[in-house]
């Protein structure tokens, strides 16, 4: 039986759409896992670059810290503990949160942050802690960035060992995100972004609907007019 080029090229542009209904499926799912990635990388710039110019602003206001009794002090001896300036200016200038802790035994102690606690008061004197996600890289002097969850939240974070002369681990530097407001943001992408490859398959299957309409006409009256041949 012989296929007519109308019906061959009404078939072709079927298969077409079919395909092309399939790939924007898949491109939905790639698009998807390269924002992620994109969120993931840019996250980490953000958050390398930021404990980089929080730790100037620690050396540009207390100069070289060294270990104190429970406490680090500053180039003039004076213990840094509930000092507030150099973290407050993160605040304001960075918008991050940020904490400077103390090396206490095997842990870390809160003794100057701008995170607060659900009483409205600042977390000063609060552990790390060696289940902490960070804890096992920094204290074998390594800088840790990823997820971590602080006084109850999930923040997105960066923790730099803070080091004597002698390269000794005596304290630790930490800024960082709520994941939670990141979260939002990506959702709001994310929305926008389903709305658009939604549509674009909502009239990619109209598109197929019209045209396998149209090849059932075209057959039908192909038969009709076989049938009135005869």
């Amino acid at each position: 039986m012989k296929i007519s080029r109308t019906k061959l090229i009404a078939y072709c542009g079927m298969i077409a759409l079919l395909a092309s209904m399939i790939v924007g499926l898949l491109g939905f799912s790639n698009t998807t896992k390269d924002i992620n990635n994109i969120k993931d990388q840019l996250l980490k710039k953000h958050v390398e670059n930021n404990i980089n110019l929080t730790m100037k602003y620690i050396n540009n206001s207390y100069g070289t810290l060294t270990q104190g009794d429970g406490t680090l002090l500053d180039s003039d001896g004076n213990s840094i503990k509930g000092r507030f300036g150099v973290v407050d200016t993160v605040l304001e200038d960075l918008g991050d949160k940020s904490t400077i802790f103390v090396k206490v035994n095997d842990d870390f102690q809160r003794i100057s942050t701008n995170i607060m606690s659900d009483e409205n008061e600042r977390a000063i004197g609060t552990f790390l802690g060696p289940d902490h996600n960070a804890y096992n890289t920094v204290i074998n002097g390594h800088l840790y960035i990823g997820e971590a969850e602080i006084l109850g939240d999930n923040y997105y974070t960066a923790y730099q060992p803070i080091k004597d002369q002698n390269s000794n681990v005596i304290g630790l530097l930490f800024v960082g995100m709520p994941m939670e407001t990141l979260d939002n943001i990506t959702k709001v992408h994310d929305v926008k972004m389903s709305k658009i490859n939604i549509l674009i398959i909502v009239l990619r299957a109209i598109s197929l609907g019209s045209l396998i309409a149209l090849v059932g006409a075209s057959l039908v009256g192909t038969k009709m007019s076989d049938t009135g041949t005869k």
